[in-house]
């Protein structure tokens, strides 16, 4: 099966610009609220602004999917890699607690 890219629209091109960089903006929101909870520097209930950050950069690719009409299977790549967005920063924090109290526990 061939696939021809179509042409976006100039229209589009102001909107692909702008909802790209709230890609950027709430990706950074969602690590940087995520970290501050995680470091204790911030009440806890500081992550339902994390979580919200990054329901709204999902909102955010699938818009961008739908501007530059990707093919459906690549829209659920996109959407499966915001659900890995989502679980990868507890496993790494999950992983770096462990390896620090095992350091901590090693040194006593």
């Amino acid at each position: 099966m061939e696939y021809y890219m179509q042409d976006i629209p100039h229209s589009d091109f102001l909107p692909i610009f702008i909802v790209s960089a709230f890609v950027i903006f709430f990706g950074m929101m969602y690590a940087g609220f995520f970290t501050i909870v995680k470091l204790r520097l911030v009440k806890n209930w500081v992550m339902i602004l994390a979580y919200l950050s990054w329901l709204a950069l999902v909102g955010c690719i699938y818009y961008l999917g739908e501007l530059l009409r990707v093919e459906p299977y690549t829209q659920k790549v996109l959407l499966g890699a915001m659900f890995g967005y989502l679980i990868f920063p507890h496993i790494v924090y999950f992983l770096l607690d462990r390896v620090h109290n095992r350091f901590e526990e090693a040194n006593h």
